[in-house]
This record gives structure tokens, sequence and C-alpha cells, in this order.
């Protein structure tokens, strides 16, 4: 991994104040607009605006993808254009060098590592060389394990964008396509110290499956961007959404329309005080992720995909479906992928057991907090959407975003941060972070038909 985790690693959270409100929810369908002028034969941009009592606003770009692979890619390219060149070209070369005290190259291969180590010596202005450098190396190292799906969905998007641009630029269409590649691994190059739960059967009121994502990512860009797609094939495959970024194709947050739900961690440990081993022979972690959204209709087919895929960098994934109404965590690594539920989850994490909950919080394992446990044993049997709002300002978790998942209600509520002009969340770093914002309800029935 290149990037250090943008945000500290304690050994213990203590608990806010119990009397934090909790954030107010809006529902999607009331704030989402289709324009008849961005549309690309079926697919189509909406724009999710929602305004706040604080002058500030939720803001998500909405895509409708419908078609092949490279149809879908060419509209997602066609649509978003001037956000992807805005997001690529200038906003992430921004990020990145800031970013520049925070490179660890020490595992990256020790002939990249030479490459690397004279640009970095250079400074600042040289920072967005050093991680285009990088990614460029991780894509030539996996895309023979690509799928020819996606690889046409990103020559797409490259051939979309030239499409689609406004500014009057020349525009290749195979060196935009090469960019877009190339920065879909930027994933792979970061540790995202996040948190995840599933709560079920006695956790929950009716019995059935509630999950939760939580992505702790540090500041950026990211959050002013977020782009909410939703796939939806013709001919075969299953719909899907992501909530993700301008130009990615690979998934960190979603769900699908046959029932697999997906959270994502990191899996660092405190005896190495790092990411366990891995290597970038494999299929990059956010497209296995995609893989089981559009693939598989269980968590029995997801976990075994899981158990047979070309694995890179150890993370733990969460599996929840529609089917069992139950959630498994599944410790993956390149060398084994194990499936822990709520009965030996402990093994790992050395917390308590909490009857039909499964969960990992934001630490490295065996964590040494308290505070989600006894967060998720104050709400057992009432884990609802509310209670899950509440957990994540108590926990600290979800910066960045945020999403949970009804699996009997079918509703899906997210939270999105906001960065102002200097990448921070707000005036004390904190006030903007998703897990203190108000969420936005969708009916997934409503994504999946594309209403």
């Amino acid at each position: 991994m290149l990037l250090k985790s943008a945000l500290p690693l304690f050994l213990l959270s203590p608990l806010l104040s119990l009397s934090t409100a909790t954030p107010t929810t809006y529902p999607a369908s009331s704030y989402t607009t289709w324009s008849p002028d961005a549309a690309i034969e079926k697919s189509r941009l909406a724009k999710i605006s929602v305004p706040l009592e604080d002058g500030s606003s939720i803001d998500i770009s909405r895509l409708d993808l419908v078609g092949s692979p490279h149809e879908r890619g060419f509209a997602s390219g066609a649509l978003l254009a001037n956000d992807i060149i805005e997001f690529i070209d200038v906003k992430l070369n921004s990020y990145f060098s800031n970013e520049l005290l925070n490179l660890d190259i020490s595992s990256l291969p020790l002939k990249l590592q030479e490459v690397l180590e004279p640009i970095i010596e250079k400074g600042a202005e040289k920072a967005p060389e050093v991680f285009w450098t990088a990614m460029s190396f991780v894509w030539e190292k996996e895309k023979e394990y690509v799928p020819e799906a996606i690889l046409e969905e990103m020559n797409g998007i490259g051939e979309g964008i030239c499409a689609g641009l406004t500014s009057g630029d020349d525009c290749n269409p195979l060196e935009m396509s090469m960019k877009v590649k190339h920065v879909n691994m930027l994933p792979e190059l970061i540790r995202m110290a996040c948190t995840a739960f599933g709560a079920w059967g006695t956790a929950t009121p009716d019995g059935n499956l509630i999950q939760l994502r939580a992505l702790d990512f540090g500041g950026g860009p990211f959050a002013n961007y977020t782009v909410l797609s939703v796939h939806r094939p013709e001919g075969g495959g299953q719909a899907f959404t992501s909530l993700s970024f301008p130009g990615f194709v690979g998934v960190v947050t979603g769900v699908s329309e046959k029932g697999i739900g997906v959270s994502e961690k990191v899996w660092m440990t405190y005896d190495k005080r790092s990411i366990q081993p891995g290597s970038y022979d494999g299929l990059a972690d956010v497209l296995v992720i995609r893989n089981i959204l559009e693939n598989s209709s269980t968590r029995a087919e997801a976990e075994d995909y899981l158990m047979n895929v070309d694995r890179t960098w150890s993370i733990w994934l969460g599996i929840g479906d529609y089917e069992s109404q139950k959630f498994d965590l599944v410790g993956y690594k390149q060398k084994s992928a194990i499936v822990y539920d709520d009965t030996t989850i402990n093994t790992e994490t050395g917390q308590d057991y909490i009857q039909d909950v499964c969960y990992v919080d934001k630490h490295p394992q065996p964590s040494h907090a308290d505070d989600l446990p006894k967060l998720l044993q104050g709400y057992h049997g009432n884990v609802t959407f509310t209670a899950v709002q509440d957990i994540v300002q108590q926990h600290e978790t979800g910066d960045l975003h945020w999403a949970a998942y009804d699996f009997a209600k079918k509703t899906m509520i997210l939270a999105i941060g906001r960065i102002d002009e200097e990448g921070n969340y707000g005036e004390d770093g904190k006030v903007w972070q998703a897990h203190n914002r108000p969420g936005v309800v969708f009916d997934l029935e409503d994504l999946w038909n594309g209403v």
C-alpha cells in the first residue's frame, strides 16, 4: 500500500455524549432532478440536491446507466465528462501534492521504489508524477486479471469523455481510456480504516437484516465529487448500484438488485502496525467487489467466488443478502479467504460476542476499543436506520460516506461528507463528516427501475 492511513489509529475511541442529536433524513425521490438534456441513448444523469439549514447542501450526481458495458461506459464518460476531467486532472493532482508526506513506498516492489525515490526527493510539485507512476505500475501488473466487460466499460468511458467535453480542448480517447484505467488502481494504494456490521434475527425489530458500510478516508476532494451509479445491463446480468467518484468503475460501496450488499475495510493489525501481506498479482479489490454485485445472487455464491478469485491485498469484506437475511465477514487475504459469522468473528477482533450481530470496527484488529460493541449491545433488538445513524455518529466512523441497507424493506440510507476549499470537513474538521450529516433514503426498486 502506498498511502499511510489518513486517520490517526487510536487505541481507544471514547463514546460521544449520548445527547448528540441524530441527523435528519430526506427522501431521495423528493430531491432528484432529471435533466432532459443529460441523456445518452437510454442512459441519463440526475442531480440530487438537498438544501440544509446551515447553508450547505447534500449534492450527489446520479447516473442511470443502461445497455452493454461499452454503452454504459460511454454514457458515464459523456454525461460526466467535465467532472471527470476536473476531478482527475485538477483535484486529484492537488490532493497528491498535499499527501506527499504520507507516502509509504516500502511495500512496493524494489524496482518501482527505485523509480519513485528520485521523483519524491524533488518535492511536492512532483507528487502527481509519483502517484500516476505508481498507479500505472499497478495497472500493468493487474490488467491481465480484469474481466473483458470491465475493460470495455473503461474504454467506453474514455471515448465518452472526449465526446462529452465542452472545453474544446483536444482529447485522445485512447489516452483518456488509459488514464481511466490507471486512476481505477488508486484504491489498491490506499488504506481505508472503515467500519462494517450486519444485524439480523434477535438484533432487529423484524428479524431481517440491516447492514452498514462506513468509509473512513480522511480529507481530499472525494466527498464533493460523489457519484451514485446504477448499472442496468441489457441482455443479461443484474442491476447494481455503486457509490463512487467520477471515472471510477470499481466499487467501494454498493448493493445489487438480486440481493447482495457489500461492506469493506482494510485489514490492519496491531502486532505489525500495518496491513497484512499482499501483492499486485491478482484482481484489484474494488473490482472483486464489483464482480460480486454484478454476478452473485446470494451470500453463498459471493463467498464461493472469494475463495477462488486471484486475491491481492488483505481486507475485510462484509456480505449480506436478501435470501438468508444474514451477514458474514470474510477475512480476505492473498493466501486465504475465511468466512466468519457472529459466533466466530471475535476470534479475530477480540471483541464481545453479540448474538446475530457480526461486526468489525474502524481500528486495527484485534481491536482495543469497546465503543462499537457497547453501542450495538445497547441497540440490540432495535437496530434500524435511526439506530445506525446514531451508532456511526457515536463511533465517529464514515467521514467520507456511509451507507446502510434494509434487506426486507429494500431501502438504502446514505450520508456523504462535504469538503471545504482547504480539503477539510468544515471549520473544525468534523462538522461536515458524513456521520454528522443528514442521510438520504432511497427506494432500491426505484433505482433498479431508473425512477
